[in-house]
Order: C-alpha cells, then sequence, then structure tokens
C-alpha cells in the first residue's frame, strides 16, 4: 500500500498555491481580506501600483503599496472553510499579518446599520476553528492590531464600538432566529459574522497576527437592513470608513514593526 498524502501545502509545477493562485513574494507581510470579491475591488483602487494576483476558483488578489507600505488585499470567500484555506496559503506566500475587513449584523441597539465594530474576541460558533484547537483554547484578536485600528478611528475621529462577537457557519438558521439573538445578546456579545472566531484561532496557533474590523450592514435588533432598501447611505458610509480605517492601520502597524518612518 503506498503512503497516503499528507503534506499540509501542496504547491503546483509553477510554484503557485492550488486555490488562491498565488507563489511566494507575491504577497506583503500586511493582508487585508474580504469574503467579498467587490470589496477587494474597492481597496485595491485606493493602493499604488496594485498587481493582480490569483484569480483560481474565484479569488481575487492584489499586492501594492499604500502610503509606502506593501500591503496585499484579498477575496476569502463566505465562511470558516473558505477563509481557512486562504489565509494559509496567504501565509505561506508572504503574509503575516491579517485584518479581515467585513460585514456583520449588530444584535445591540446602540449599534444601527453603518457603525464599526473592532472585534476583540469571537465566539466560536463554528467549525473550522475545532480542527486547530480544542473549544477551550481562545478565538482572540493580536493586541497591537486592535491597537492600531483603534487608533487610526481615534486619529481620523471615527466612531466605533470595541468588544465581543460571534462567529456561525449559518447566515439563516445560526443568525435570524430569536431565540439565538436572545442567547448572545444579554451576554455582551455585540454581532454576528461567519470568519473571525476561525481567522484569530488559526492566526494564534500558525504564529502569524491577525484582527477585525467590521461595518454593520444590517441590525437584528432594530430589524433594519440595506439589503430591504433601508440605511444604505449609512451602510455606504460605514463600509468607506472601515476602509480607511483599515488601511491607516497597516501603516500604524508598519511603523511600529519598524517597516517605515
Amino acid at each position: 500500500m503506498s503512503a497516503y498524502l499528507t503534506e499540509r501545502i501542496l504547491y503546483r509545477p509553477d510554484g503557485s498555491m492550488p486555490h488562491m493562485g498565488v507563489k511566494e513574494g507575491d504577497v506583503a507581510p500586511y493582508v487585508l481580506i474580504s469574503g467579498s470579491p467587490g470589496r477587494v475591488l474597492v481597496m485595491k483602487d485606493k493602493l499604488q501600483d496594485a498587481r493582480a494576483f490569483g484569480s483560481d476558483r474565484g479569488a481575487v488578489v492584489y499586492t501594492g503599496t499604500y502610503k509606502g507600505v506593501p500591503v496585499t488585499v484579498a477575496s476569502t470567500g463566505m465562511g470558516g472553510p473558505s477563509l481557512a484555506i486562504a489565509v494559509e496559503e496567504l501565509a505561506v506566500t508572504g503574509g503575516k499579518v491579517f485584518i479581515r475587513t467585513g460585514s456583520c449584523a449588530s444584535i445591540q441597539e446602540n449599534i444601527p446599520v453603518g457603525d464599526l465594530i473592532v472585534a476583540t474576541a469571537s465566539v466560536r460558533d463554528e467549525g473550522t476553528s475545532d480542527y486547530y484547537a480544542p473549544k477551550a483554547y481562545p478565538s482572540v484578536a493580536d493586541v497591537s492590531v486592535i491597537q492600531a485600528l483603534c487608533q487610526a478611528m481615534d486619529n481620523s475621529h471615527t466612531p466605533y464600538h470595541l468588544g465581543l462577537i460571534r462567529s456561525s457557519d449559518s447566515f439563516y438558521e445560526g443568525e435570524r432566529k430569536a431565540e439565538i439573538i436572545d442567547t448572545w445578546r444579554p451576554r455582551n456579545v455585540l454581532a454576528f459574522e461567519m470568519e473571525a472566531s476561525a481567522l484569530f484561532t488559526i492566526a494564534n496557533v500558525r504564529g502569524f497576527r491577525s484582527g477585525c474590523i467590521i461595518y454593520t450592514g444590517s441590525s437584528l435588533a432594530l430589524g433594519l437592513s440595506p439589503i430591504r432598501g433601508e440605511s444604505v447611505e449609512a451602510r455606504d458610509r460605514g463600509v468607506a470608513r472601515m476602509i480607511a480605517a483599515a488601511l491607516d492601520a497597516v501603516v500604524l502597524l508598519a511603523q511600529k514593526d519598524g517597516l517605515v518612518s
């Protein structure tokens, strides 16, 4: 009987990753990731000299500079499994710091559509992170990334919320049920989304840094959603502020890391 194929990372003959399509050297140390390819294209337009990489399986990857700092922006798809594949391959090819920029559904009445949240940690109510660590292992963001995101928004006088969020594997059954909202709302969880706890767990296990800034795409507590045409301008302002804060945080991190003056 032949040996099993158990190599963690496989390279194509040309040296590229099988899912993200990137090679070593294509990815900058600072990586902004988003579930939405469209949002990645918006972030790409903020970079100087952005070059396209990847494009396999619908992945969108660009590397350029922002205020002199090398930055990669990449799509991860929705949910923990897709994010885990993307982050593993982006890390192998150069990524050291990962910041999730995405959407969430807030469950607190003081967080309307368009507001920003910086996650300190995320409830591991998804299954991907279980392959990396037992449930007792905490899913926490890196302190330096949290500080940089908060400082970036303080510098621009952008309001935000700081605290716990929850990640699940189900957009419908895992979020839009009264009993689920009632479980987590009194425990001071701010919002629901689908990727942060996998990102935080993988980052800590693998030894790189990660953080998460998200805009409120809908308010489960207030019953409002731009999907129905409600609070669309507030959502759009939130997206723009989130992207600006994430990019400025990268510059602050690079300065602290001694990569730029």
